[in-house]
């Protein structure tokens, strides 16, 4: 399920499942870097390290995620993303 929400000069985006959820003890680590509960079997676990790291560097917003019964995250991003150091003028 995706939305998508605009106000006060920023754009919700929400994308949840109805799967079965992310554990209390893993919810807390998602966005660290090699973070994986599936170690050994493929994957480096920086999917959501990379995601979190564009959101809030690249794009100046936000991301978080909450998890019952299946799995939602909220990135929240400024309509006009913030200049970089670098960037042509």
């Amino acid at each position: 399920n995706i939305r998508f929400m605009a106000n006060n000069g920023d754009v919700r985006i929400f994308f949840s499942d109805n799967g079965a959820g992310i554990g209390e003890s893993e919810i807390t680590r998602i966005f660290d870097p090699f973070y994986t509960t599936k170690l050994g079997q493929g994957g480096s676990g920086l999917g959501l390290n990379i995601v979190h790291n564009i959101v809030t560097g690249v794009l100046g917003g936000e991301i978080s995620v909450s998890s019952k019964v299946g799995t939602e995250f909220e990135i929240v991003l400024p309509v006009v993303a913030p200049r970089r150091e670098g960037d042509d003028e």
